[in-house]
C-alpha cells in the first residue's frame, strides 16, 4: 500500500501528501524511500509548475520518526544508513526545482517539520503545533533541520527550540519566521496556498528555478559540509543507554 499520495489539480499544481494517518504520518525508512522515488519521478514532469506537500487528515502534518523503528535499528551502521536517508529525502525536497508550499495541518514534530521546513513558503493552521523533541528522546536531528531552522529563526530562537524540545503553537511559530502565513483550517490551507500560486504562476519557471537554486545554495553548503558529522552523532547515540530508555518511556507515556 503506498503511503504516499499524488493529487494532480488545474495549472500544473500537483498535491503529494504523505498518507500514514494511524501513524501520525509518522514515517519509516519505505516511505523516506518512496517520497524519494515520487519526488524523482515529480522532478521530471514538465508538466508540474509548484507542489504542495501536506498529511493526511487533520491531526498531524508528520509526527516525525515513527520512534519503534529507532530501537530496532541492528547496528550504528544501520542508525547511520537510516539518518542519512532522512537527510537525503529533505534535500531532495529542499532542491526541487519546482515551488514548494508546505500546508501544515497539525502536529509537524522533529523530522516532521524538517519536511515542511524544507518547503520554500509554509502555511499553518490555527490548530497546528510545531516541536523539536529530538533530545528528550537521546537523539538529535539531522544537519539539513538544523541548519534550516538556524535560516529561519536565528541560532538563539534555534537553540531554544532544540534545547528545550517543547512545542511551538501556531502565532508564535508566525512571530518566529517559521511559517509564512497562519490560516483557520485545512480548507484554508488550500486556498491559501492556491493565491500563492497564482501569483507564482505568472513568473518565468527558469527564473523561479534559478532564484530557488541561488537563495538555496549557502544553506546547502552548510548541510552538506556537517550531514556525514550530524549522521555519526546519530549513530553514536543509538549506542547509549539512554536512547534506548528515553524511547521506551516515551512510547509507554503515549500507549
Amino acid at each position: 500500500m503506498n503511503s504516499i499520495l499524488i493529487e494532480k489539480r488545474e495549472k500544473g499544481i500537483v498535491v503529494l501528501t504523505i498518507d500514514s494517518p494511524a501513524k501520525q504520518n509518522a514515517f519509516n525508512a519505505g516511505m523516506l524511500e518512496e517520497l524519494q522515488t515520487t519526488l524523482e519521478r515529480l522532478k521530471k514532469n514538465k508538466d508540474i509548475k509548484i507542489l504542495y506537500i501536506t498529511g493526511s487528515g487533520d491531526k498531524s502534518f508528520s509526527a516525525g520518526v515513527f520512534l519503534k523503528d529507532l530501537v530496532e535499528f541492528a547496528d550504528p551502521a544501520e542508525a547511520r544508513v537510516y539518518a542519512e536517508l532522512l537527510e537525503s529525502t529533505m534535500d531532495r525536497l529542499f532542491n526541487f526545482p519546482k515551488p514548494v508550499i508546505a500546508l501544515i495541518n497539525g502536529y509537524a514534530l522533529g523530522g516532521g517539520f524538517g519536511i515542511a521546513m524544507s518547503s520554500d513558503i509554509r502555511i499553518m493552521t490555527e490548530n497546528a503545533v510545531i516541536g523539536f523533541p529530538a533530545v528528550r528522546i537521546g537523539a538529535i536531528l539531522p544537519a539539513g533541520c538544523t541548519y534550516r531552522l538556524l535560516e529561519l529563526a536565528g541560532a538563539g530562537r534555534a537553540k531554544e527550540l532544540l534545547l528545550t524540545g517543547r512545542h511551538v503553537k501556531s502565532d508564535e511559530a508566525l512571530n518566529m519566521g517559521l511559517v509564512n502565513y497562519v490560516v483557520k483550517d485545512r480548507e484554508s490551507l488550500f486556498t491559501m496556498a492556491d493565491e500563492l500560486s497564482e501569483q507564482i504562476l505568472q513568473a518565468s519557471g527558469h527564473a523561479l528555478a534559478m532564484t530557488k537554486a541561488t537563495v538555496n545554495q549557502h544553506t546547502n553548503e552548510l548541510i552538506y559540509r556537517y550531514s556525514l558529522y550530524s549522521s555519526d552523532n546519530f549513530a553514536y547515540l543509538f549506542t547509549t543507554k539512554d536512547w534506548k530508555e528515553r524511547i521506551d518511556s516515551f512510547l509507554k507515556r503515549k500507549n
